[in-house]
């Protein structure tokens, strides 16, 4: 079967998985005409998910990677309950990994009559001898990174923020800079189609095989966030309670929003029973592979991108066609590990003619984002977007490294449409500004990094910016484990 993307103005997107190798994995209806509206600021982001909670009538589906028990994390609990209280049926499916040690709260949850959570890819009790977490820990690794949140079935988000205070611009250390599209229509329920598709596996595991509780439990949550919710102070995201004002909001969102043939892509959950599937990316790399793209820009969160994909961007380079990618720096990247493995493409990337960017731990973008702790917190990149030529766009939760081609579960939605496409290329190119990130490039066959100074004045580094002597050696040394397939 064809696994070719969707050329600009198709309408239908042909590909899905070969026949026979259970990787059929992705809605495969035709790109009809949806509305798409990007959520780039941080409050917009939080806003429209307890509108969408507060208005929701009949069903409220949530699938996420993390869900924190931090600020943001209760205050959408608040709303998760608050909807159920109401008569919403809510099904809340997380991956297992990050909530460890968290069974109890969510099994309190799972106690009210219209809530049901589960696990996906649970770390069952049997896993308690070394010998057995060893043996066990290959289907372990495979996680569902998946993010989505589904209102009665009509409209939805996805995107790259999980739920936690780094993705709202509220932590006071490190704050992230995200990308989620806000949907309506047909594609709305291909995205319900694919979370039953997970909801129904047998890698979900409901929360009562693990842990019961009186229906009690669940009231006894409700009126403890209730006097949390109102001991709450200086926090950005308290809004008045009336309906008036989320109708309102919700009619706002929705006149943003353009009218764009979408279509969602999403991995089987049998990847991670250890299926082997590789769609997203095979998707991923037929669009790059065309030969009709003159210009690609990129914000990749964890960025290794391997010799195949540096490849074919240096074909689009001879082309006369441009690269740009924006990826995290080491004084941004949270995971030391996978800038290590990055940081052995950077000059094949250089000399593939890509124009490399790093994100600054002060990058002045990250500013609008941030509602509290100005100045204080960091940054750090979380975005997971492209956009082919200013008119094709893909944002989800694929990161461009092996973990997401090969480990863990993955969706997203893909948009032809010049407008969206100009706003997506807008956020980049913020991002690739040298106020927000340093332009890798090198001198003498050393690499340099150039960005505006402290005082706005531009300046090049001859050494990874902002980082300790011991930071970089860590990097270097773990760059050279054989580790990067897992990364």
């Amino acid at each position: 079967m064809n696994r070719s993307w969707p050329v600009h103005g198709d309408s239908r997107w042909r590909g899905a998985g070969e026949q026979g190798d259970n990787s059929v994995s992705a809605v495969t209806s035709p790109m009809m005409l949806s509305s798409l509206a990007l959520v780039a600021d941080s409050d917009q982001a939080f806003t429209l998910r307890i509108t969408l909670a507060r208005l929701a009538r009949r069903t409220l589906d949530v699938q996420y990677y993390i869900w924190d028990d931090d600020t943001t994390g209760k205050l959408l609990i608040y709303r998760v309950l608050e909807a159920a209280r109401r008569g919403v049926k809510v099904r809340m499916l997380l991956d297992h990994a990050n909530q460890l040690g968290r069974d109890v709260k969510w099994a309190a949850l799972d106690a009210h009559p219209n809530i049901e959570v589960r696990l996906f890819n649970a770390f069952r009790g049997r896993y308690k001898h070394v010998l057995q977490w060893l043996h066990h820990m290959p289907l372990l690794n495979h996680r569902m990174h998946n993010k989505a949140w589904i209102v009665d079935g009509e409209r939805a988000i996805v995107g790259g923020r999980n739920i936690a205070d780094h993705y709202f611009g509220v932590n006071a250390s490190t704050n992230f800079r995200d990308l989620d599209l806000y949907a309506r229509g047909p594609i709305v329920a291909d995205t319900q189609a694919a979370f039953d598709c997970y909801w129904d596996s047998p890698l979900a595991m409901p929360m009562k095989t693990l842990r019961r509780y009186r229906e009690s439990a669940a009231e006894r949550v409700w009126q403890w966030l209730r006097q949390w919710r109102r001991s709450l102070k200086n926090y950005p995201y308290l809004f008045p309670q009336h309906e008036a004002f989320f109708t309102d909001y919700l009619a706002g969102q929705d006149r943003q929003c353009v009218q764009a043939h979408a279509v969602l892509l999403f991995d089987s959950p049998d990847k991670a029973a250890g299926v082997k599937q590789t769609l997203m990316g095979d998707q991923l790399a037929h669009l790059l592979a065309r030969d009709d793209h003159q210009e690609l820009l990129m914000e990749a969160s964890y960025f290794i991108p391997g010799d195949a994909f540096v490849a074919e961007l240096a074909e689009m380079k001879q082309r006369g066609g441009r690269a740009a990618v924006l990826t995290n720096s080491l004084a941004t990247n949270d995971v030391i590990a996978a800038h290590g493995a990055y940081a052995r493409y950077r000059d094949g990337l250089l000399e593939a003619g890509v124009e490399l960017h790093e994100l600054k731990a002060n990058a002045r973008a990250l500013h609008r984002q941030v509602r509290l702790f100005k100045g204080r917190s960091r940054a750090s990149l979380h975005t997971k977007a492209m956009v082919l030529d200013r008119r094709e766009v893909f944002v989800g939760s694929f990161n461009i490294d092996p973990r997401s081609v090969h480990l863990n579960t993955e969706m997203g939605y893909y948009v032809a449409s010049a407008e969206l496409g100009q706003q997506v290329a807008a956020f980049i190119e913020e991002g690739l500004a040298p106020e927000n990130s340093y332009r890798v490039d090198k001198e003498q066959g050393k690499l340099t990094w150039a960005g505006d100074g402290h005082d706005g004045r531009p300046e090049v580094r001859h050494n990874e910016p902002d980082v300790t002597v011991w930071r970089r050696m860590l990097a270097w040394l773990l760059s050279l484990l054989p580790i990067e397939r897992m990364l």
